[in-house]
């Protein structure tokens, strides 16, 4: 909070939420290129004029957000005060009558998902590298008690970093919230979408590492583990709901059988399938049979190839038995 009382004072801008003018805003920033859009807001490379330090700057439409207006205050309230690497970082927000101005930090290698259009799918090496980042995101959000609940590849933004290697960090906070017992209300992209939200049985940050293991499935083959030839979106969701995973050939055929890391495996089957033991330690982990089932058979099959040679496996065990 501190970081940001101090942003906006450098910036000359009301630092109480009060509303400012596009003139104000335009007097302090110089706003450039479209970097990514969405169906709320449009995204800006922008230049603070006092440093030249850029940032990205979300420009969300109020009028798009008409009984949608908690997910604004969720990204403000929540990602505000979230410090993570592997997070991206909200600096400040500044409004006026008609948009909401949100100055966050530049990660200027695109989307997963536009990645995982370009190249079709990525080796075990860099999907490793990539799901260590999210599940390091997730660990530090779910210690807090909250939930992303729409973790998809839209969300992860790409860090470019030596060697062309892409490091992921985690955005829009618009369907998070802190979960302190069983949740109810069905949300999220339904590609993603976990089976206890389809049950309507509550859920909590559990799907959270449902979602991360379909978008491990699809940046190892470079398609959805579930999905509806007819895109008829009940049939994807009794297939999700089902949790019969098909791993087709040829695209499975280079992938390794993963030996090596079974003890993860065990790691995360031991809180999907004892969440009465997960519960005794005071881990955030709300369940039920169908829950339990499906994702024994999803992550029997996924989470061998979870980690390279290459990683850290102790490390990653020891944060998937805290999640």
């Amino acid at each position: 909070q501190s970081t940001t009382l101090t942003l906006y004072s450098s910036l000359g801008l009301p630092s109480d939420g009060s509303d400012v003018t596009l003139a104000d805003i335009q007097r302090c920033y110089e706003i450039g290129r479209v970097v990514g859009d969405g169906n709320f807001a449009v995204v800006r490379e922008c230049r603070r004029r006092g440093d030249g330090q850029s940032f990205a700057l979300k420009v969300i439409e109020r009028s798009k957000l008409i009984g949608r207006e908690h997910m604004m205050q969720n990204e403000l309230s929540l990602l505000g005060s979230l410090r993570h690497g592997r997070i991206v970082r909200l600096f400040a927000h500044h409004h006026t009558h008609t948009h909401s101005y949100l100055v966050m930090e530049l990660v200027s290698g695109g989307d997963l998902f536009e990645a995982i259009s370009e190249r079709g799918k990525f080796s075990e090496a860099e999907a490793g590298l990539m799901v260590s980042d999210m599940s390091d995101a997730l660990h530090y959000i779910h210690s807090k008690s909250i939930v992303h609940r729409d973790l998809k590849p839209e969300n992860l933004l790409i860090e470019r970093v030596a060697g062309n290697i892409c490091r992921l960090k985690l955005g829009d906070f618009g369907l998070a919230m802190v979960v302190t017992e069983p949740v109810f209300t069905i949300c999220g992209t339904p590609t993603y979408v976990a089976p206890e939200i389809l049950f309507e049985t509550g859920y909590g940050v559990a799907v959270d590492v449902w979602a991360l293991g379909v978008i491990l499935y699809i940046l190892l083959c470079g398609f959805p583990p579930f999905r509806s030839r007819d895109r008829d979106q009940e049939e994807l969701f009794q297939l999700i709901k089902e949790g019969q995973l098909h791993f087709l050939s040829p695209y499975w055929d280079p992938i390794s059988e993963g030996e090596k890391n079974k003890n993860i495996i065990y790691a995360w089957e031991w809180l999907v399938l004892f969440p009465s033991i997960a519960d005794s330690k005071g881990l955030k982990i709300f369940s039920n049979q169908n829950k339990k089932r499906t994702k024994k058979k999803f992550y029997n099959h996924t989470l061998k190839h979870l980690i390279p040679t290459h990683c850290n496996t102790i490390h990653i065990v020891l944060q998937v038995r805290t999640l």
